[in-house]
């Protein structure tokens, strides 16, 4: 196994400084996206926010503890440890690791070749009823069919469940997976894939998601809100003859007696007439 030095991993709570302290206004969000019946597992979503009145979060990260299973914080924090880990995979998707401190957190890193606590974990039952058997089993067959002809087991499934906390269309989401398999390089046998394999696939899933980030976003993010400047006249609702008369009228007398807005019907005009002689009697976002 290779050998690491946990002291050159950034903890989250690193990550977290940088982040507030360049958007102080930001938000961030947490979800729990699947829990087994007996609590003993669970994948949450963190979502990063550039101010906290934005629609769409910046960045997404995912992640799953087991309790009791990859390092001491899982013997009673599991819940807590798995927020912690979801929100420091989406300030690294972002922007927030270390120019050359690795990609994973210290919290994540502290998992890797750590002796597990001694706690017992019984296997979840499985209580669903004939639907649900169903739908689980079809999740599993569409993953297995997406990358590869073989029958998958536990490890589609399990990768299925993360997928799903992203709640994406389904059709986008099978894209997501194609293309970040594609760049992976990984085996077509799921269940040969190691957690480092898995994580590594989840990573390229979670940049594949973003980069199709809606250039709205984008724009947001560099210039403030983007905000729709079309002008629709109040009468009829047309845009394509509203005419902006006010440079005219104060730069030539001649024209000062005109409205400063209009829905021209002049000559092969087909608007309205609607008229406005102020900027109080014109919509307020046009101005």
């Amino acid at each position: 196994m290779a050998k690491f030095n946990l002291e050159n991993y950034e903890t989250v709570e690193d990550r977290l400084k940088a982040y507030w302290s360049d958007n102080p206004e930001g938000r961030i969000s947490t979800e729990v996206v699947h829990e087994t019946a007996d609590g003993t597992c669970v994948t949450i979503k963190a979502e990063i926010y550039i101010k906290n009145t934005d629609e769409h979060p910046v960045a997404t990260g995912i992640a799953q503890e087991t309790k009791g299973q990859g390092g001491f914080a899982n013997t009673d924090a599991w819940v807590e440890n798995c927020e912690t880990s979801a929100i420091g995979r989406a300030l690294a998707n972002w922007k927030y690791q270390g120019a050359k401190a690795p990609r994973p957190s210290k919290q994540e890193m502290s998992k890797v070749g750590n002796k597990p606590a001694d706690v017992k974990v019984d296997k979840p039952k499985m209580t669903t009823d004939k639907e649900d058997i169903e739908v689980l089993e079809k999740a599993k067959k569409d993953f297995a069919e997406s990358i590869t002809d073989k029958p998958k087991t536990d490890k589609a499934d399990q990768m299925n469940m993360l997928i799903d906390g992203f709640e994406l269309d389904k059709s986008v989401a099978q894209h997501y997976k194609r293309e970040a398999f594609k760049k992976s390089g990984l085996s077509k046998d799921v269940e040969s894939w190691t957690n480092d394999d898995m994580s590594a696939f989840l990573d390229l899933f979670e940049k594949e998601v973003a980069a199709d980030k809606p250039d709205t976003d984008m724009i947001e993010d560099v210039f403030g809100e983007v905000k729709d400047l079309t002008r629709n006249c109040p009468e009829c609702n047309k845009s394509e003859y509203i005419e902006d008369n006010r440079e005219k009228k104060a730069s030539d007398p001649k024209f000062s007696k005109i409205p400063s807005w209009s829905c021209s019907n002049y000559k092969d005009n087909d608007g309205c007439g609607w008229t406005a002689w102020g900027d109080t009697d014109c919509p307020t976002e046009w101005l």
